[in-house]
């Protein structure tokens, strides 16, 4: 009788997986994972592969054609769409007004969203839980939504807030905040600074907990008070985590796109055009839709946000390296 006989039904249902394992095994090296480590990356790379790459190299395609997006490909511009961008002046305002809503909103978001979590990760506070779910709610919110809420309570004719203010005669006259083009930009700043901001104090908050206690423990023994506490042991601690912090700020605010549409939908005129709005309006909103045009304007655009923010980077671990060569 030979050896398969003899052996009992499980051990001869494992055995018939026996090739499999010897697959893995050969494939796994010395400590068994080099096999599985492709098999559970798969699945990413697949859907990395089908919503990121495929698209980006797709909007690199289109855009060499003078294509409405409905028939077939056929006109073939070359560079000319981007000739065409860089004349335009529409596009480089919509550039302009983008840096600036990006700059300005990181600007205000990140140091007030900082100064927020202290004080939520401070012992002496009461009531946290409730402090922490008032500021995040915002962001529970859909954009559109929040943009939409907004156009109301900003409402000249009978807005909450021009009611709440003439009612004390603190204004005699509406204030138009999205009818003007010196306003119309800053309270769309305002307004995604409200809605993003509880995102931005949990990021603050996970950077903060890192800080040993027996720090702080220490310094309060020498006399420490809270500023220099924040100064001398708070803000170099949380240097690395902090410039991460500012780089997403920096990239999520560039695609600035739901409030502008549901606040002023780029006006009044185009004194409140961002990049994001410009591509959607030239690809979809008229007739004939210039769906080349608008891959060419996101390509171009997305090269000059990976500049700008690079340099950003570049300038951030350049000032953090001369500092400790200068140990200051």
């Amino acid at each position: 009788m030979n050896e398969l006989s003899r052996t009992p039904p499980i051990a001869a249902r494992r055995l018939s997986f026996s090739p499999i394992r010897a697959l893995a095994a050969r494939g796994a090296g010395p400590d068994g994972r080099r096999f599985w480590i492709p098999v559970f990356l798969l699945p990413f790379l697949l859907l990395y592969g089908g919503f990121t790459i495929w698209p980006l190299l797709a909007t690199a395609y289109y855009s060499l054609f003078n294509w409405d997006g409905i028939r077939p490909l056929s006109e073939f511009v070359g560079l000319g769409n981007y000739q065409k961008i860089v004349a335009d002046p529409i596009f480089w305002l919509a550039f302009k007004n983008t840096l600036v809503f990006a700059v300005v909103e990181t600007a205000i978001k990140l140091p007030l969203a900082l100064f927020v979590a202290i004080l939520l990760t401070r012992r002496w506070l009461l009531f946290k839980t409730f402090f922490r779910t008032v500021f995040f709610l915002p962001i529970i919110l859909p954009v559109a939504l929040a943009g939409l809420v907004f156009t109301y309570l900003l409402n000249p004719s009978n807005g909450a807030i021009d009611s709440f203010l003439a009612d004390r005669g603190w204004i005699h006259t509406p204030i138009d905040l999205l009818g003007h083009g010196n306003t119309a930009l800053i309270a769309i700043i305002l307004v995604a600074v409200w809605q993003i901001f509880g995102q931005y104090m949990v990021y603050w908050m996970a950077a903060l907990q890192n800080v040993p206690e027996d720090v702080y423990e220490a310094a309060d023994i020498d006399g420490a008070n809270e500023v220099q506490k924040l100064i001398h042991i708070t803000l170099p601690l949380i240097r690395p985590v902090a410039l991460i912090i500012t780089l997403l700020a920096l990239v999520n605010a560039l695609h600035v796109f739901g409030v502008v549409v549901t606040l002023t939908a780029g006006g009044p005129g185009q004194a409140s055009y961002t990049v994001s709005y410009f591509i959607y309006n030239e690809a979809f909103s008229e007739a004939p839709f210039r769906y080349g045009y608008g891959s060419a304007a996101a390509l171009l655009f997305a090269v000059l946000a990976f500049v700008f923010v690079t340099g950003q980077a570049v300038i951030a671990r350049g000032a953090e390296r001369m500092r400790r060569d200068y140990r200051v």
